[in-house]
């Protein structure tokens, strides 16, 4: 990725000190590290994010926080990843999570056997809190193949965030300096 875009696109220290919650944290945000753009710092913090991404609850953002805080990742990248799941790809994660954990397990021979899975809860959002709890209840009741194929998918989706951010950054690199021989030479032959 380039860097230009990624500082003009990811939020500063500046933005980030403006949002009221943040304020009494901005002395931490002189770590090294939290604000760097280059290649491994901006991998790192996207693989972190996209790993506390798969935490269930409210607690995404705060791991992910903690975790740049802990390992000088890029606090924005890691606060991005984390963005991975959403009201719409929450439950699909979820179903491959149960089926990815079953298969883990040997259950059923490796075939998810759908009969099993809880069907997914009917929700009236007039009610909010009753609805998180019947969401709460529809997640507990998915139990250790859920879990397992959690974990799974956690680790297996941040290397993988890790892995594709590095080879976009190189084949941005590459391109960018293989665009640059390409106008060099145009400008040797006039």
């Amino acid at each position: 990725m380039p860097k230009k875009l990624l500082r003009r696109i990811l939020p500063n220290r500046e933005t980030i000190e403006r949002i009221p919650v943040s304020r009494r944290f901005t002395h931490r945000f002189d770590r090294p590290g939290l604000w760097l753009v280059e290649r491994e710092a901006i991998a790192r913090g996207l693989a972190a994010g996209v790993l506390c991404g798969m935490i269930p609850g409210p607690l995404q953002m705060i791991a992910a926080i903690s975790l740049a805080f802990l390992f000088r990742l890029n606090l924005p990248m890691a606060v991005v990843g984390t963005f991975l799941t959403n009201p719409f790809t929450i439950v699909p994660i979820y179903i491959a999570a149960y089926s990815t954990g079953q298969w883990l397990m040997g259950a059923n021979g490796g075939d998810t056997d759908w009969n099993q899975f809880p069907p997914l809860p009917q929700t009236d959002w007039q009610t909010p809190w009753s609805s998180l709890q019947t969401w709460w209840q529809w997640v507990a009741d998915l139990g250790m193949p859920w879990v397992t194929g959690m974990l799974v998918l956690a680790f297996g989706m941040a290397l993988l965030s890790y892995v594709l951010m590095q080879i976009v950054w190189r084949g941005h690199r590459y391109w960018h300096l293989v665009r640059l021989r390409s106008l060099r030479q145009q400008t040797v032959k006039m």
